[in-house]
């Protein structure tokens, strides 16, 4: 569940390393217009938010404009963390180790092989079903990290 609203527009002019007007400039829209979005005014269309996260080169903003705007979207689609490359694989490995590991896969054959979930095997599947809300989480994770400065570790 997303814990607060983001502001795409200034998260991502941010990480362009642009001011106001140039962002504005680049997006094709008036300097008020930028201004209104980071005061939270407004909130960009589907198309401009997407040329933010292009822009940025962020394509996680765009997943962040859908949970900000849609309440369908925020039942749906998990919220993310934006996390370095390294973070999110080994995340996205120990989720999917751990779910392994427990014979979960095993389990969710067994509960499905008859097309129908019993009363017995409700809170299995409720349980099974959580844990790939977590891997699925962490494999958004993935997709959206951040490459690491490789420099950063002799520093």
């Amino acid at each position: 569940m997303q814990t607060s609203w983001r502001n795409i527009c200034k998260i991502g002019r941010q990480a362009a390393g642009m001011t106001q007007e140039r962002w504005a400039e680049a997006l094709e829209v008036s300097v008020e217009a930028v201004r209104g979005y980071e005061a939270g005014l407004y909130m960009p269309s589907d198309d401009l938010a997407l040329r933010m996260a292009d822009i940025a080169a962020m394509p996680v903003l765009s997943h962040w404009h859908l949970l900000n705007k849609s309440a369908a979207a925020r039942a749906l689609i998990p919220d993310v963390k934006l996390l370095g490359l390294s973070m999110a694989t080994v995340r996205l490995l120990a989720a999917m180790g751990r779910f392994q590991a427990a014979h979960r896969a095993d389990r969710l054959l067994e509960i499905a092989a008859d097309g129908q979930i019993d009363a017995l095997e409700k809170l299995d599947y409720r349980e099974i079903m959580a844990e790939l809300e977590g891997i699925t989480t962490a494999a958004l994770e993935l997709k959206y990290a951040k490459e690491e400065d490789p420099d950063a570790y002799h520093k």
